[in-house]
């Protein structure tokens, strides 16, 4: 089998994901500090009450901006709820970038980890990325979907250097597998029950047993 039939092919150099820039470029520190503000009190918001359901005088208060401070930041809660979605995507970017080019089993880590980091520390935005997707503007829609597969491709081409016998079909229904396995982590009812660090512990040695148990 040839390499062009194992190995996903990249988009581009550093197998980019895709963000909204939905957030106004903000010149100052104390700028940038008042956006995540506002996106950490709008995502707890979102989570808690749903996004159709919560304001954007809410999410003014929350996070401590009233009045025209907050459009200064976002013209309104779509470009909000975008940007709580693209500290997704900023996250998983930087775990292809950092990925890429390690022997297998310290990239498979690396992927491990950071997706257990976004189920067990950012569980509400990947919940919402999963519950509120299908309302964001269509071209987004899309965004997402090509920024899933470039994942799902980093994922891939790790199993397929562990396990060279499977078909990069194959390899990509085990990364799903592996993602959906620790995303799995971050529903409602899980949270909280087990210590974080044994947590992430048990996470990653079940991704281990579940491709050790690939044939």
């Amino acid at each position: 089998m040839s390499a062009s039939q194992t190995r996903p092919a990249a988009q581009d150099e550093s197998y980019g994901l895709e963000s909204s820039e939905a957030a106004r470029e903000a010149p100052t520190a104390r700028g940038r500090q008042r956006q995540e503000q506002i996106i950490e009190a709008a995502t707890q918001l979102f989570h808690l009450q749903g996004f159709h359901a919560t304001s954007m005088d809410e999410i003014g208060t929350a996070a401590g901006i009233t009045g025209p401070g907050l459009y200064r930041h976002f013209s309104s809660k779509d470009d909000i709820l975008l940007a709580v979605f693209d500290r997704i995507w900023d996250l998983l970017r930087d775990a292809i970038e950092r990925s890429a080019g390690l022997e297998p089993g310290a990239a498979l880590d690396v992927l491990i980890d950071t997706h257990t980091t976004l189920a067990l520390d950012q569980g509400a935005e990947l919940m919402l990325l999963v519950r509120e997707l299908r309302y964001v503007p269509e071209y987004y829609q899309r965004a997402a979907e090509r920024n899933d597969a470039r994942y799902t491709d980093a994922w891939a081409e790790v199993v397929i250097k562990l396990h060279p016998e499977l078909s990069l079909d194959e390899a990509r229904a085990v990364g799903r597998g592996l993602i959906g396995l620790v995303g799995s982590a971050a529903r409602e009812g899980s949270m909280g029950l087990v210590a974080k660090s044994h947590h992430r512990q048990l996470l990653r040695q079940m991704c281990r047993a579940s491709l050790q148990g690939v044939e």
